[in-house]
């Protein structure tokens, strides 16, 4: 079995499930997932997770991200993005200075509301299923963090950003909303992915060319788990520790730190992820027994 993660850069035209059933079948996976979605006319970096990898897909969703996009001012689409259909326009009568005021105004904190189309949950039904039979979906805002976003260029209807963001963030959403702070509305005409936490599109594997590899070239991008959860700290175990971590017992250790924390055997192998509570006892939460 192959452990450990997969970046991959999705191309436009393929959905996020697809293209991980693709990998799947292509190289006889028995265990793959992925760890964020990106939208069918979208590309760029999907992390994905493969055999016992699978277990630790939650720590990679809470990375920040980093985004390029383009809107185009002055028409909203259903999905907020150029695969909807246009239900409004409006003329956009903003000057480039103007325009770039609206931009920066999202820099920081600020609720969104996600849109429509979108995987958020409503009564355990997905966003999406209710938008496609014509019902507006009751979203709630979400507290999102827009770290920083750098104007690459305007050309009115058209503007460039590229954006630095908490995890949870819809650039469709900050796209409209900008639109909107103008009164001519807009929607995502490109999107790319070129970052979650610290791994670059630029060290992705091209997902056409994947396809054609062996199971052995494949070998060759897997990103071992240890290395992959790059931002936990390490803790190291004393001899004999390593069963009663992989037994799911609680004990001491002697570290001056709180939290989720990688830890590794006395013989340098990696055992799962703990966390450190009050007194400095070591609480086992996801195991590897063998690997």
């Amino acid at each position: 079995m192959i452990n450990g993660i997969l970046l991959v850069d999705k191309p436009v035209g393929i959905t996020s499930n697809d293209l991980v059933i693709k990998i799947k079948k292509h190289f006889n996976l028995s265990k793959i997932g992925h760890t964020g979605t990106l939208d069918y006319g979208a590309s760029g970096l999907m992390i994905l997770t493969l055999g016992k990898g699978t277990r630790f897909t939650e720590y990679f969703q809470k990375l920040d991200k980093e985004y390029i996009t383009i809107g185009k001012l002055g028409e909203i689409t259903d999905t907020y993005d150029r695969e909807g259909k246009v239900i409004e326009k409006k003329e956009c009568l903003a000057t480039e200075e103007e325009v770039k005021k609206a931009i920066y105004s999202f820099v920081g904190e600020y609720l969104q509301i996600p849109p429509p189309f979108s995987s958020k949950r409503i009564n355990g039904k997905r966003a999406y299923q209710l938008a496609k039979k014509g019902i507006k979906p009751n979203l709630k805002p979400v507290s999102v963090k827009i770290y920083s976003i750098d104007i690459i260029g305007i050309n009115i209807p058209f503007f460039e950003i590229k954006v630095e963001c908490s995890s949870g963030t819809y650039i469709r959403s900050l796209v409209k909303d900008i639109g909107d702070k103008l009164n001519c509305g807009a929607y995502v005409y490109s999107l790319r992915r070129t970052k979650i936490g610290l791994f670059d599109v630029e060290n992705c594997v091209n997902f056409e060319d994947l396809l054609q590899m062996s199971i052995e070239d494949l070998k060759k991008y897997i990103i071992p788990i240890r290395d992959a959860l790059y931002f936990f700290p390490e803790i190291k175990l004393k001899e004999g520790y390593d069963k009663r971590f992989l037994n799911g017992q609680r004990f001491k250790v002697p570290y001056n730190i709180k939290g989720l924390v990688k830890v590794i055997s006395d013989k340098d192998k990696f055992l799962g992820i703990g966390k450190i509570k009050e007194n400095s006892i070591l609480q086992p939460l996801k195991v590897l027994k063998d690997i």
